[in-house]
């Protein structure tokens, strides 16, 4: 396979895995998630579904509801498929809403360096032009 066909393959599969549902941006041919609601605690379980190494990044909500970024409550590493869970950095309550983004590992390996003033390394993973993300409720 030559690397433009490699190159369009990746792109379609993209582009299939950013048209899932509600809570799930989950394919079997790109960068996914699926998230169900969680329990009140400090941590959030999702299955994620990477083609390269990268991070779960947990990004809290406003009071309207939208994502708080760069900055981040949570993330933990991913290499591939798995069931992840994400530790973070304040008690969930039942109401919140969070949402759970995949970034690539673009910077030092394995360190997450994506935030304030440091937005050009560990950038959101992109599905049809749109990053991967999903919200999850706290029930």
């Amino acid at each position: 396979m030559t690397y433009r066909n490699v190159s369009l393959s990746i792109l379609l599969a993209l582009g299939l895995a950013g048209t899932a549902g509600t809570a799930m941006a989950m394919d079997d041919k790109g960068p996914s998630i699926k998230a169900d609601s969680q329990s009140p605690g400090e941590e959030v379980t999702v299955n994620v579904m990477a083609d390269q190494k990268g991070f779960v990044v947990i990004h809290d909500s406003n009071d309207e509801g939208k994502p708080i970024a760069p900055a981040s409550i949570g993330h933990a590493a991913i290499d591939g498929q798995d069931e992840v869970t994400v530790e973070v950095d304040r008690m969930l309550e039942s109401g919140d809403k969070v949402f759970v983004m995949l970034h690539k590992d673009t910077g030092e390996e394995g360190k997450y360096e994506f935030g304030e003033g440091s937005t050009d390394v560990d950038p959101p993973m992109m599905a049809d032009g749109k990053p991967v993300v999903v919200p999850v409720d706290v029930k």
